[in-house]
């Protein structure tokens, strides 16, 4: 029996294929680091070292928008 809903992996992965024009290749290419779903975009749960480069990049930004 189908499901009669998606999962949030699902959906998150589904919004990235329409942000990208429906070209999976795009979705894997995705230079929208600040996107909150980027870590998420290939439908499965990123490793803990993917989550803690993805912070120390957002925590960078954060800084330098700080002091300009």
């Amino acid at each position: 029996m189908a499901k009669l809903y998606k999962t949030p992996m699902q959906t998150i992965r589904d919004k990235c294929l329409d942000c990208c024009a429906w070209q999976p290749k795009e979705v894997r290419l995705c230079p929208a680091l600040g996107c909150p779903n980027w870590a998420y975009r290939m439908g499965k749960r990123p490793s803990k070292e993917t989550l803690e480069k993805l912070e120390e990049y957002n925590k960078q930004k954060r800084q330098d928008k700080e002091n300009n």
